[in-house]
């Protein structure tokens, strides 16, 4: 299960759309998730996406231009 670590050194930073079971989509652009390492496979990060938001009705998970980052080396550096 996915848990944010504020200690971490790297971050996944991506686009995103949600498309739920029952109706209806999210989006997320330039969302950022804290990585135990410096990758992190698209299967893992659609898993993290979707247990991250506590999406129960989660159907597909498209992931957009992905990037891993250092924490504070990026536009967002909190």
């Amino acid at each position: 299960m996915y848990r944010p670590n504020p200690q971490s050194e790297f971050r996944v930073k991506f686009d995103f759309r949600v498309d739920f079971t029952n109706g209806g989509y999210v989006e997320g652009h330039d969302f950022l998730l804290d990585l135990e390492g410096n990758t992190v496979t698209d299967d893992d990060l659609k898993v993290m996406i979707v247990e991250s938001m506590s999406l129960a009705k989660a159907g597909e998970v498209q992931i957009h231009k992905k990037e891993v980052v250092r924490r504070g080396e990026h536009q967002d550096s909190s």
